[in-house]
């Protein structure tokens, strides 16, 4: 499902909160793609609205990177709906910045595990100065 009527795919947000986070992200993506290329049942979004409960546009997350599993590859979504898609993430990615650590760490733990169902929940610290954290 590329697209449903009535559930946005854009906001206002940057995608990442400074350039290395930035790179972090596109670098990491790309090795995910690269690792799961031959494989036609494995999408991997990278900061797309993630909607997962039908009718209700206020229940979705945008995390940097996710992986589904069992779903194809192509095409391309602006947005992924767990309902239409019949799956839900299996693995999330976050790319700690100060501006969102305490909301990474705290309401969103819940968000991904328990309302959405989500496996592992990683959150990395883009500096490398920190070790990566994981829930799960």
């Amino acid at each position: 499902t590329i697209y449903i009527d009535g559930y946005p795919s854009e906001d206002d947000e940057p995608m990442a909160a400074t350039w290395f986070h930035g790179e972090q992200i596109v670098t990491f993506s790309d090795q995910l793609k690269r690792y799961f290329g031959d494989n036609p049942q494995v999408f991997i979004g990278v900061d797309t609205f993630v909607y997962y409960r039908q009718g209700d546009v206020t229940k979705f997350v945008v995390p940097d990177i996710y992986i589904v599993f069992g779903v194809d590859k192509f095409p391309g979504r602006r947005s992924f709906y767990t309902w239409a898609e019949g799956a839900v993430p299996a693995v999330v990615f976050e790319f700690l910045s100060d501006s969102t650590a305490a909301h990474d760490r705290g309401e969103k733990v819940k968000q991904y595990l328990v309302d959405i169902g989500v496996e592992e929940y990683f959150i990395h610290q883009p500096e490398g100065d920190k070790p990566p954290e994981f829930r799960g």
